[in-house]
């Protein structure tokens, strides 16, 4: 299955980390232009804080820094897939349910 490929070179790493914290999970779609990351992430997020508070806190961390990784790899003028991660421990957690995710680092 082919990918649609996102380029960015406005992308603003520190906007995306911001509002990933802020406002659930919401900068991979609005700065880094990845719906389908922003939705399963998101989805990880409240499953991982209603079976127990610890799992949902580490993926959403691990979501604001996959954001920032992004967007600077956009800044740099990158071309990257839609549903590519940039952080390999978020890959690996999302992959189990969303076997179209990639990760150029895993």
């Amino acid at each position: 299955m082919s990918q649609n490929t996102i380029s960015k070179p406005d992308a603003n790493p520190v906007v995306a980390a911001l509002l990933t914290w802020l406002v659930f999970g919401i900068g991979h779609m609005v700065i880094n232009g990845q719906q389908r990351k922003w939705l399963f992430t998101l989805i990880a997020a409240i499953v991982g804080s209603i079976l127990c508070l610890l799992p949902g806190i580490i993926i959403s961390i691990l979501s604001i820094i996959d954001a920032y990784q992004t967007a600077e790899r956009l800044h740099s003028g990158e071309t990257i897939p839609e549903n590519e991660y940039s952080m390999p421990m978020l890959f690996k957690i999302i992959s189990m349910v969303d076997k179209t995710a990639t990760c150029s680092k895993a």
